[in-house]
């Protein structure tokens, strides 16, 4: 049976289909996605979206921790660039969880995670 990523709790109030992949990181036990991450207003720190842009978006990193396996179905990571010339590989399209796999899909590829359950964490913006 497939989940949403929705049921996740840390994702719970978070759009992936309109954040933005800006990095992702492989380490020997945890993979990383860097996202510009479009929160909810149902989310505690949603804050109005700034004058040019619809969503309220905030740096964070998406975590699979304790990885087992990362299988890399596809990897494409070709940059796309906005009108203020930041660089993004586009957003996270698919991703559900399927007896405790994730899966996860968009422009940057397709990859399939066995890890303990991912969590996000918000980014000092200062120190990006």
């Amino acid at each position: 049976m497939q989940t949403s990523y929705a049921q996740i709790p840390d994702l719970q109030h978070i759009y992936l289909e309109d954040s933005y992949v800006l990095n992702v990181k492989e380490y020997e036990s945890r993979l990383v996605f860097l996202l510009e991450a479009v929160l909810t207003e149902q989310h505690p720190q949603y804050l109005l979206p700034a004058a040019d842009e619809y969503y309220c978006y905030r740096r964070a990193t998406l975590v699979f921790p304790a990885t087992k396996r990362v299988i890399w179905l596809e990897k494409h990571f070709k940059p796309y660039r906005d009108t203020s010339d930041h660089v993004d590989y586009g957003n996270i399209d698919i991703f559900y969880a399927q007896d405790d796999v994730y899966h996860l899909e968009g422009d940057w590829g397709r990859v399939v995670i066995d890890s303990n359950i991912p969590y996000l964490s918000f980014v000092d913006e200062t120190s990006v």
